[in-house]
């Protein structure tokens, strides 16, 4: 009796002194049941308080770790075997009760199966198919288990500890895991029967889905405007379907390595206890900004879940409340946004190959091409649209080309970039002023060609052999101001500015203008020295007119535009509303600032300027940009592309290589008539499009009207019906 009395003395001592606390704190955890609380994301709303995306009540279906494993079947088993035996559980040994189980088993694997059937039915799936993502989910929750071990032995290991541990179950193994998202309404009240018929293995969990509201609009196109072939007093009526989809984006129910990796919900720290941040991401279960807004403003937009403990004993419930994301309230304009995209929509005939365009034979009539179109407030650096076609869900895209389908998801207007052409030359200019190379009222020469003993090299896009080698100095009888060259959009001009700044100097004005900042590329500073040093003056002078080594995005080149408007003053393009606050301030010359925008508005107004008005071939002409009641200063411009692979049936196998495409751009600056200083800057840019004032310019006449059409610009209503711009509400 006293060594017995000894030996459980020595016990009690050992499970009350030496593991007493760990031995408490197990027993107090078993007491205790976790759940975490779901959060909501914040919706993202348009500037004038459209909801754009917004998450509503849903029902996700979940199923335990056990069900998922398939060891279900087994568990109940077990359970049904100690509440018929009773006391006499504890009496029987192993063996006796795994024969007792495996007795017990078969009715609890049929009842697994028939619950497995049914949920594979109710998901969409095969049987195989479910089970196979139900073994998914086992998979990675044992790898997250023998992780957690692992890092466990290491730490033991390090601290000279025993080894001799056993793997305890991780929360994961205790909870349950959504299997498939949004069960219809008419199949919760199945699955929460189902729910109490198999208790422990499935569980249907309030949750949200994200809903996008506009994803689908009708918007009524007037077509008394467009270029003659196809202009008509009957306004079009398209349906825009994922009109706002490239913008807004979209979601994602996974969390992804680098998501875990930048916010993990759990954490193991060096002394081996777990850090828990309920804002952070789980694997295989969480909300996640994929593109576009839902993406850039994530870490807005996310909420932080809540948590409740309940203690069995006491049945006493400690609760976090969860906390939603922030609502995001984006600079765009939903019915503008979705107004520029059907202006870029083939069916309206802008943006696909016509009879007007200067294009490569080699595209056929009709052929659709990609576009994009940019909009952004002067006065707050505030993005009211960026449209691109195609969208998402244009899988064939004009029976085009591969490359169009399968750049669907990239907005053209913030994502894209592309050599600038002719665009720059404005910013030349004012950087040539400032710099002091060149004088603000300074004419130069137009001879053709640049380089003096070379004629196929560096020359003005007049000094070819369709417009017989002539020059702008002949056109005009003399020197070129700048605003002639602006007009005339004469290369020789800006080659000459150009050479004097240098690449290293012109680079970093590029810069300064905002260009290669979002997307585009620009020579770096030791790039441009190089070239400089090498004294490589075709590549430096190139620079000049927007080719060479250099590519913008149309929401960089729109930015700059407006930088100009504003004499220097520096915003960077926002998307939320409220803009940005001025970053820099560079002291143009109110008088250059003046002379330029005066070029701009005669490349409009002038009968010579590249966006004046459209030939037809018979002697007839119409207007380029037709907006009546608006003022315009505007740039066009026509960039070298990259050959354009045709692939018509999508099937791999390319047609044709064209190389003589080239993109068409259109710059603008617009404000109401009696304004005195710009109020929007747009960009328009047509991939492969040809001529830019042909192509892009007309364009740039839709987006203009669709300006006026949602009250931004005033226009003139007083003109006849054919000129008429005020069209129906977007729907």
């Amino acid at each position: 009796m006293l060594a017995a009395s000894c030996v459980l003395a020595i016990r009690l001592f050992t499970l009350t002194v030496v593991q007493g606390s760990a031995l408490s704190q197990a027993a107090e955890e078993r007491l205790d049941i976790e759940k975490l609380l779901p959060t909501w994301r914040g919706k993202l709303l348009d500037r004038k308080g459209r909801v754009l995306s917004e998450d509503v009540p849903s029902y996700d279906l979940a199923v335990s770790y056990v069900l998922a494993k398939g060891t279900w079947a087994k568990e109940r088993a077990e359970v049904a075997v100690r509440a018929t035996t009773g006391s006499g559980w504890r009496k029987l040994k192993q063996p006796q009760r795994d024969e007792r189980i495996a007795e017990s088993l078969p009715q609890w694997q049929e009842q697994q199966g028939l619950l497995l059937k049914i949920l594979a039915t109710r998901s969409g799936l095969s049987q195989g198919e479910f089970e196979k993502n139900l073994n998914a989910i086992a998979t990675r929750i044992d790898e997250q288990a023998a992780a957690v071990f692992r890092r466990q032995i290491k730490t033991r290991r390090a601290r000279g500890q025993s080894l001799d541990v056993k793997q305890e179950p991780i929360r994961e193994m205790h909870e349950m895991h959504v299997v498939f998202r949004d069960v219809a309404n008419e199949t919760v009240f199945e699955m929460r029967k189902l729910s109490d018929a198999y208790p422990g293995a499935i569980e249907i969990i309030d949750a949200v889905r994200r809903q996008t509201p506009w994803q689908s609009a009708e918007v009524e196109v007037p077509r008394a405007n467009l270029p003659r072939p196809i202009r008509t007093s009957i306004s079009l009526v398209l349906k825009m379907d994922g009109a706002l989809d490239q913008l807004v984006g979209s979601v994602r129910d996974e969390a992804w390595k680098e998501d875990l990796e930048r916010r993990p919900f759990e954490r193991t720290l060096e002394d081996d206890t777990t850090e828990i941040d309920l804002g952070g991401y789980r694997a295989s279960r969480d909300t996640v900004g994929s593109r576009g807004m839902e993406k850039k403003f994530e870490d807005d937009l996310r909420g932080i879940r809540g948590e409740s403990i309940r203690r069995l004993d006491s049945s006493r419930e400690d609760r976090i409340e969860p906390i939603p994301g922030k609502d995001v309230t984006l600079s765009i304009d939903a019915q503008l946004q979705i107004r520029v995209q059907a202006a870029l929509d083939p069916r309206t005939g802008l943006t696909s190959v016509q009879s007007w365009h200067t294009h490569s034979d080699a595209l056929s009539m009709g052929e659709a091409l990609p576009a994009a179109a940019v909009i952004i407030d002067v006065a707050t650096g505030e993005v009211l649209a960026a449209a691109s076609t195609p969208l998402p869900q244009d899988q064939k895209f004009g029976g085009r080309t591969s490359m169009a389908s399968e750049t669907a998801n990239i907005n053209r207007a913030i994502e894209a970039a592309y050599p600038p052409g002719s665009l720059v030359k404005p910013l030349v200019y004012l950087a040539a002023v400032t710099e002091g190379v060149l004088r603000e009222d300074e004419s130069i020469e137009c001879n053709g060609h640049f380089f003096k003993d070379r004629t196929d090299a560096a020359r003005c896009w007049t000094y070819r052999e369709r417009y017989k080698f002539t020059t702008h100095t002949k056109l005009i009888g003399g020197p070129l101001g700048v605003e002639e060259a602006l007009a005339r959009s004469c290369n020789i001009y800006f080659y000459t500015l150009a050479n004097r700044l240098g690449a290293e100097r012109l680079c970093e004005w590029y810069r300064r203008f905002g260009l290669g900042t979002l997307g585009g590329t620009i020579p770096s500073a030791q790039a441009a020295a190089l070239v400089d040093s090498r004294h490589d003056q075709f590549s430096a002078v190139s620079l000049g007119i927007g080719q060479g080594p250099m590519t913008v995005t149309p929401l960089e080149m729109a930015n700059s535009y407006a930088i100009l408007a504003r004499g220097g003053s520096v915003r960077s393009p926002s998307f939320l509303a409220g803009g940005n606050k001025t970053s820099a301030m560079y002291t143009f010359s109110p008088t250059a600032v003046s002379r330029t925008l005066d070029g701009l508005h005669r490349v409009v107004s002038e009968s010579y300027g590249t966006g004046n008005h459209l030939d037809y071939g018979d002697g007839s002409h119409d207007a380029m940009i037709d907006t009546p009641g608006v003022l315009v200063w505007a740039k066009t411009g026509t960039a070298e592309a990259p050959p354009l692979k045709v692939d018509r049936d999508q099937d791999g196998v390319i047609e044709r290589t064209v190389t003589d495409a080239d993109h068409a751009w259109c710059a603008a600056l617009v404000a109401n008539q009696g304004d005195t200083t710009p109020r929007y800057a747009i960009v328009v840019i047509v991939e492969h499009g040809g001529s830019g004032g042909r192509t892009a310019g007309p364009v740039m006449g839709a987006v203009i009207r669709a300006l006026v059409s949602e009250g931004y610009l005033i226009g003139d209503g007083t003109r006849n019906a054919r000129e008429q711009v005020n069209a129906g509400a977007v729907r």
